[in-house]
């Protein structure tokens, strides 16, 4: 990476590589949240199967 713009290519990397982590962070968060329930429902119904 040489030129003028190699600054801006490292800027623009790193903002994107923020951006993606933050979209997947709010993804699992609120999917964790979303599925909480399950996983007490979950144990609850294979122990009494058994």
């Amino acid at each position: 990476m040489t030129g003028r713009d190699s600054k801006a290519h490292l800027t623009g990397f790193f903002v994107g590589l923020v951006f993606v982590a933050t979209v997947v962070v709010v993804t699992m968060t609120l999917t964790n949240k979303k599925f909480e329930g399950h996983a007490a429902e979950g144990a609850a119904a294979t122990s009494t199967q058994h």
